[in-house]
């Protein structure tokens, strides 16, 4: 968080749609691909405002596609007008609606990280108004101003962002209280958060969100969002001085909830992030040889021994145990997964076509 305290800048053209924005929420941050059903479904997207494409990773078939919306776990919620509707993105089926019952143009804005809630939102000159929604309930919580945005939903506890002059800050609001705490911060750094956000990943059980922060001199770091503590951690990643091979950073979720993994092919680096212990705890470096400044995706194996990194044109293997990457083939990338028996990479590439590459 240190090394992360400069003025917006202006990105380049091609850049996520989370770094357009002044913070990272479902709507602008959420990621491109997501694996389902504890690691046998892969999903991906273009955007969050695209329709999602769930591949079977036994066989790297399409199984089906649904709407574009919010995912929090294996549920999509989608709007149309009044109506949210909520998929089983595990198979592919509609589930649940609700009609909405606020007046006015309220939009879809994220779902609790069990994903059986719906947020929607309505900004005005002098208010900011979230409806918290259900199949069979609505609840209404009104803000003064028109500088808040929603960050994310775990039960009771309602994370919004606050847009200052300059910055940001995290908030909590308590929905039965409607007490609003302090800004959250960690206890060695600002509340204030002043990087430019980059991309966003959650905890398999939803507890924590991770938000990869990129600065104007090339550092990098992660916000770490308890959300059933209501805490937050900044945790700086390794290399500095170039902000395009910070931009290469991709974040890997462990399924054993307590770790967290940040590659980044242009800085040749591998961080491993205790997420309990708020630090990295092991860092080394590796030759890409060759890399693109595009934003990175990555994808762990079922044994959680091997993770695959692209920057949509490049791949790695990257071997966990014995500490070494190891270059793949070039190839149009618009996202990866490990087939189930991990003798395969499945590639969704240019066109949607997928193709098989031997895992390594």
């Amino acid at each position: 968080m240190k090394r992360l305290l400069f003025v917006a800048l202006l990105l380049a053209a091609f850049v996520p749609a989370a770094s357009r924005a002044g913070a990272c929420s479902p709507l602008n941050c959420s990621p491109s691909q997501f694996t389902l059903g504890n690691g046998s479904l892969l999903a991906v997207r273009g955007a969050v405002y695209k329709n999602v494409r769930v591949l079977d990773l036994r066989t790297g078939n399409t199984l089906w596609r649904l709407p574009a919306g919010i995912v929090a776990g294996n549920t999509l919620v989608h709007q149309d007008g009044t109506l949210l509707t909520w998929y089983d993105a595990v198979r592919g089926t509609r589930v649940r609606d609700a009609v909405l019952q606020v007046h006015g143009n309220f939009a879809l804005v994220g779902a609790s990280q069990d994903g059986r809630t719906a947020v929607v939102a309505r900004t005005q000159g002098k208010s900011t108004t979230f409806a918290i929604v259900t199949p069979t309930s609505e609840r209404v919580v009104k803000l003064g101003g028109n500088k808040w945005r929603f960050d994310a939903l775990n039960g009771d506890r309602l994370f919004v962002i606050h847009y200052l002059s300059k910055g940001y800050e995290i908030r909590l609001l308590h929905l039965r209280s409607g007490v609003l705490d302090a800004p959250l911060k960690d206890p060695n750094a600002s509340s204030t958060i002043w990087g430019s956000p980059w991309s966003r990943a959650s905890s398999p059980d939803g507890r924590y969100v991770y938000t990869l922060y990129l600065g104007s001199n090339g550092a990098s770091m992660v916000h770490a969002l308890d959300t059933r503590k209501g805490t937050a951690r900044c945790i700086d990643l390794p290399g500095t001085g170039n902000w395009d091979a910070a931009s290469t950073y991709a974040l890997v979720v462990d399924p054993d909830h307590r770790h967290l993994w940040a590659i980044s092919p242009g800085y040749g680096r591998v961080a491993h992030i205790d997420v309990q212990a708020h630090r990295v705890v092991d860092s080394y470096r590796f030759d890409a040889q060759s890399w693109n400044t595009n934003t990175g995706m990555a994808a762990m194996s079922p044994d959680g021994e091997r993770i695959a990194v692209s920057d949509g044109y490049h791949i790695w293997f990257v071997q966990l145990a014995q500490r070494k990457v190891v270059v793949g083939p070039t190839h149009a990338v618009v996202g990866l997964g490990f087939s189930l028996d991990q003798s395969r990479l499945w590639v969704v590439g240019e066109r949607s076509k997928v193709s098989a590459l031997p895992a390594r």
